[in-house]
């Protein structure tokens, strides 16, 4: 239960980053886009119990090539998890949540893009 409260206090604590070049794109593949503190653009995709996020420069994909994985530490339901994120071609990562996402999903991602790493939060709400 602490461990729980320490992640959601931390979660919260964490300041959304502001897109440093203007307006953020908007979501190509229907899920939510922020600026990582890399200043890529990631946009998170939730469906069932998959987990994708694409990468960009901001106009346009990173290589598949320019990916090196990553994790992502997702809070729902009030419990949390750790999903690894593997190359799923083109400018993405993926990996399996268990389980299904439902209600609030508060993510924390960690990411190797272009040989440096990168971290975004993202918090959304699934029927």
């Amino acid at each position: 239960m602490i461990k729980q409260f320490l992640f959601a206090a931390f979660l919260a604590a964490a300041p959304a980053a502001a897109f440093a070049h203007g307006p953020l794109p908007p979501a190509q593949h229907g899920g939510t886009v922020v600026e990582a503190s890399d200043e890529h653009v990631l946009e998170l995709v939730l469906t069932g119990n998959q987990m994708t996020v694409y990468v960009t420069d901001g106009s346009k994909p990173v290589p598949a090539t320019q990916l090196g994985g990553g994790k992502a530490t997702v809070l729902i339901g009030g419990k949390s998890q750790t999903v690894i994120l593997t190359n799923a071609g083109a400018n993405s990562l993926a990996g399996k949540l268990d389980p299904a996402v439902s209600g609030k999903v508060t993510s924390v991602l960690t990411l190797t893009v272009e040989g440096k790493s990168a971290q975004a939060r993202f918090t959304t709400t699934h029927p």
